[in-house]
């Protein structure tokens, strides 16, 4: 199976949601409905943290499928809801309207909510970053990767455990240590490095309906 970098998994989702016209959103659910397959039905506590980007967006849907199912789930955003994705704002707007608490990560107080949702969960969903991160993780990002590998008893990391470079498995200041990565579609270069590989867990590649033809184009230039 052919791995990618950070750029070019960029490139092929804009040609399947640009030119081929499969809406981001169709994509995104179809992400969050290949984690929820890998999540073993024996778990219903669950802590799910998210950043404002599409990677939080799956984290978003992923809630979302877990409480059609009757999970007990927490859902804490980190970021600015300002300058989130446009998927991410309709997943969140989904849950808003079902009724759905998530919690806003704001200041370094706000850590302890996390702190208990983690001291009772079974399982930590990590959404914060993706593939498109390259800067280091500070602030509340750091405190709050730091509690999640401290607390938590099983960490599944959508795409890429949030804080690991995903061209060349470098940890930028603080990684995500997953007990089990679902990277979407293709894996990325940085789960196979030496770091990608202790801080990723059991890696799960799942496709979301990415068409051949536009890998193909991608990778074949």
């Amino acid at each position: 199976m052919r791995k990618v970098t950070s750029r070019e998994m960029k490139a092929i989702d804009e040609l399947c949601i640009k030119a081929i016209g499969i809406p981001g959103i169709v994509l995104m659910e179809n992400a969050a409905l290949k984690v929820v397959h890998n999540i073993d039905e024996k778990y219903d506590n669950f802590t799910i943290v998210c950043g404002v980007g599409n990677n939080g967006g799956d984290g978003l849907a992923i809630a979302r499928h877990l409480i059609v199912k009757e999970k007990d789930v927490d859902i804490f955003v980190l970021g600015n809801l300002d300058k989130a994705s446009k998927d991410f704002s309709i997943n969140y707007n989904i849950l808003i309207n079902l009724g759905v608490e998530i919690q806003q990560i704001t200041r370094e107080e706000d850590l302890k909510r996390i702190s208990n949702s983690l001291d009772k969960s079974q399982v930590t969903i990590d959404s914060i970053f993706g593939t498109g991160l390259t800067r280091n993780v500070e602030g509340l990002f750091e405190k709050t990767i730091h509690l999640m590998n401290e607390k938590s008893k099983y960490i599944i990391s959508v795409d890429i455990p949030s804080g690991l470079n995903a061209d060349n498995g470098d940890i930028l200041n603080i990684c995500v240590k997953a007990d089990k990565t679902v990277t979407l579609q293709l894996p990325k270069i940085g789960l196979t490095t030496f770091n990608g590989k202790i801080n990723s867990g059991e890696i799960i590649v799942e496709p979301i309906g990415m068409p051949k033809i536009a890998i193909d184009k991608v990778l074949n230039k």
